[in-house]
């Protein structure tokens, strides 16, 4: 039995655990403090850094300020409400729906500073306040009925959209929902549903006053994206089983089209949609001969304009005319962040 004794562990006492469990405890405390500490100075670091950044973009220090505190609010980083408007539109909506002091003049004026008050045809609508005035629209009303309407005017928060034709007033009122369709030049044709917050009558005018929305549907009018261009083409179009030449300029094209115009005089080129010509012209040093169909017209005085779809189009000249249009929309993306 004093043999086993030896075997026995050492028990400390109740003062050694203490002491021991109280290092353990600064210890840990000690690496939670050392931890916020640093948080809390990369914070800082962090939000000296972006407002270097929007400083040197132009912004007032109360506009770097709403930016930076209502980014934080909506978890999104504030680097990003300087260089893209998709994050810079979401914040600045947030900043006029919740602040009770909520400028709209400033929001105007950043996002001017920002360049983000125009946006060019190649860039898809991000709200309804990249709506250009005066784009026209047909709203559909509760009953189905459907008018011709112009966006007259618009602000921070609402839109107003006056109808071009006579309408009876009593068919609308506030609290309905319309729908309002219109195609942007060059991208698409959009659509969105609005309640009514206003109806009323300006020079004769009915007007309706709509709240501003992020729910846009887009549906695009073409397979291909197409950028413009000025580039020397000529027509061919068959007549008696012999090919008639035109010379003419390509205006726009993409892998499935082209938009050609060819000015003429006495006598009108004989084309009309669905025509079958030949397209020639040269893109990047490559010569193309194309068979295509017209598809739209828009004569003008001694000018006939018209659009084509290409038929039957190799795969390899089609691939080529899409590296070219990509190329070419990432040279108008560059020169226009260039110019923000």
């Amino acid at each position: 039995m004093r043999y086993l004794n030896y075997l026995k562990l050492p028990v400390a006492s109740t003062s050694y655990v203490v002491v021991f469990l109280l290092l353990i405890l600064f210890f840990a405390l000690f690496l939670f403090t050392v931890a916020a500490v640093r948080k809390f100075m990369e914070k800082r670091r962090y939000k000296s850094s972006f407002f270097r950044e929007a400083l040197s973009k132009g912004l007032t220090e109360r506009e770097a300020e709403i930016l930076w505190e209502y980014s934080v609010k909506e978890g999104r980083d504030p680097f990003l409400t300087l260089e893209f408007k998709v994050a810079f539109e979401k914040v600045v909506d947030y900043y006029l729906r919740t602040a009770t002091d909520a400028d709209e003049e400033v929001v105007k004026s950043m996002r001017e500073k920002l360049g983000f008050d125009a946006i060019p045809f190649f860039v898809p609508l991000v709200s309804t306040k990249d709506i250009e005035l005066f784009q026209p629209a047909r709203i559909e009303l509760p009953d189905g009925y459907f008018a011709e309407v112009t966006l007259f005017d618009k602000d921070e928060r609402y839109m107003y959209w006056a109808f071009t034709d006579p309408f009876p007033k009593n068919r609308i009122k506030e609290g309905d929902e319309v729908t309002i369709i219109f195609i942007r030049k060059a991208d698409a044709i959009y659509k969105f549903t609005v309640p009514i917050k206003e109806v009323y009558e300006e020079r004769d005018r009915i007007i309706i006053k709509v709240p501003h929305t992020f729910s846009l549907q887009r549906y695009q009018r073409r397979n291909f994206a197409r950028v413009e261009v000025d580039i020397l083409c000529k027509v061919g179009i068959l007549t008696d089983k012999s090919w008639k030449w035109y010379e003419g300029r390509l205006k726009d094209i993409s892998g499935g089209g082209a938009r050609v115009c060819l000015p003429y005089g006495d006598e009108k080129p004989p084309i009309s949609i669905l025509t079958e010509i030949k397209l020639e012209f040269f893109l990047e040093g490559k010569h193309f001969s194309l068979n295509a169909n017209v598809v739209n017209e828009d004569l003008r005085e001694k000018v006939l304009c018209f659009g084509v779809q290409f038929v039957d189009i190799k795969e390899t000249e089609q691939q080529a005319i899409l590296r070219f249009v990509k190329k070419e929309q990432k040279k108008l993306a560059e020169l226009f962040v260039r110019n923000r």
